[in-house]
């Protein structure tokens, strides 16, 4: 099964409502999400990749995903975001969320083909460094990102009062796959 499968499949579980992609990019699941009923608001820092949508009922918002109201949406995706996040705006963004939050990103799963520091603690959470590159694809603000460890990661989430997790498998790389974090 594909990536874009499982997501769907994940979006569907859910009664259609108001839902925000965070880094939309190019929109592609913000599109997804649309065509299934919801309400969509995608974001993004930058708007090079946004697309023309007409008759879609997405609202394209420019703004840093760290300052995203998060109260009004009924589900969170975080695709592809997460891991270029530091730990201290993982945990932020977590501690905002009240709701289901979809999260698509690597970890520090021990099988990964990038170059990741030694092992480092941060925030009370192991993992490793990642150096973000500056592409229209990395990090927005930060020149390292964080990637917990699949044990970290968890414990992460229920920290922050996610206590349910749903993970997805089987995993799209050695390192990377969808999680559905309930409150």
């Amino acid at each position: 099964m594909q990536r874009s499968d499982v997501i769907r499949r994940v979006i569907g579980m859910f009664p259609p409502g108001h839902l925000v992609d965070l880094g939309a990019g190019h929109g592609g699941y913000s599109r997804m999400a649309a065509s299934m009923g919801w309400q969509v608001t995608a974001v993004d820092a930058r708007t090079e990749r946004f697309p023309i949508t007409e008759g879609q009922p997405i609202e394209w918002r420019q703004s840093d995903v760290r300052e995203v109201d998060l109260d009004p949406y009924d589900l969170v995706l975080c695709l592809g975001l997460f891991y270029h996040l530091t730990v201290e705006d993982q945990v932020d963004l977590l501690t905002r969320c009240q709701t289901t939050m979809v999260i698509d990103t690597h970890v520090d799963h021990g099988v990964h083909d990038h170059s990741l520091s030694e092992p480092v603690t941060r925030g009370g959470y192991d993992g490793r460094l990642y150096s973000e590159h500056g592409s229209a694809t990395s990090s927005w603000g930060n020149d390292q990102s964080f990637w917990p460890t699949l044990d970290s990661f968890y414990r992460m989430l229920n920290d922050c009062g996610f206590p349910v997790v749903l993970t997805a498998e089987p995993w799209w790389s050695g390192d990377r796959t969808v999680f559905v974090a309930v409150p």
